[in-house]
């Protein structure tokens, strides 16, 4: 399976199918001694997503010509070929200093 590779349109299926199933495991009620039901299920589930491998989503944005959906860094449209302006880098975690 590590040998797999899928398109990107079976890649977001595949991650819209995981989704699912994850919130349907954390919806299962807890067993009659109150552990949560799902502490197996949740292994087994997560062995098979790490052996899919899907990484995160990628980073897309839309094209200002033509609207269609291109990569985040792309410096083309791949549907009209118009020029696209670079995007500021994203930041995810801001430093907080010790004042």
């Amino acid at each position: 399976m590590a040998n797999v590779s899928f398109g990107d349109a079976a890649r977001d299926n595949l991650r819209t199918v995981v989704a699912a199933v994850e919130r349907e495991i954390s919806q299962l009620p807890p067993t009659s001694d109150g552990k949560p039901q799902s502490d197996e299920l949740r292994a087994s589930w997560n062995a098979l997503v790490k052996l899919l491998a899907l990484g995160p989503a990628p980073e897309t944005r839309s094209c200002p010509v033509c609207n269609g959906t291109g990569m985040r860094d792309a410096s083309r449209c791949a549907h009209c070929w118009a020029k696209l302006e670079p995007l500021a880098p994203i930041v995810t975690d801001v430093p907080r200093s010790n004042a």
